[in-house]
């Protein structure tokens, strides 16, 4: 549960400093994008995760590493199942909030 807390709370910074740096001169990107981008570059840092986990298990080799091998494919595992929940809730979420705006849109 912390984690997603963490995780939320993480993606909610990252959007309002890339909110609130476009709002001073830049693209002019709406907050929808912005919001997407955030949640890109969270999915992005647990993707960089989860390639140094692989290539962690690469180096682990020979009887020696037995244990550790083990101990890192467990990890990877999930940490790969946490990539998954959070690129569907990530798609989820987007494809949520487009729709609504679209829905909005169409009453206006």
């Amino acid at each position: 549960m912390s984690v997603n807390f963490e995780v939320n709370l993480q993606i909610a910074q990252t959007g309002l400093d890339s909110i609130s740096s476009e709002g001073k001169g830049g693209k002019g990107e709406s907050w929808l994008v912005a919001i997407a981008k955030a949640m890109g570059s969270i999915l992005g840092e647990k993707a960089q995760k989860l390639n140094d986990l692989s290539e962690k298990l690469n180096g682990l080799t020979g009887k020696d590493d037995a244990q550790k091998f083990s101990a890192t494919q467990t990890e990877f595992q999930a940490e790969s199942q946490m990539f998954n929940m959070l690129s569907n809730t990530i798609s989820t979420a987007i494809k949520s909030i487009g729709e609504g705006l679209a829905a909005n849109a169409r009453k206006q």
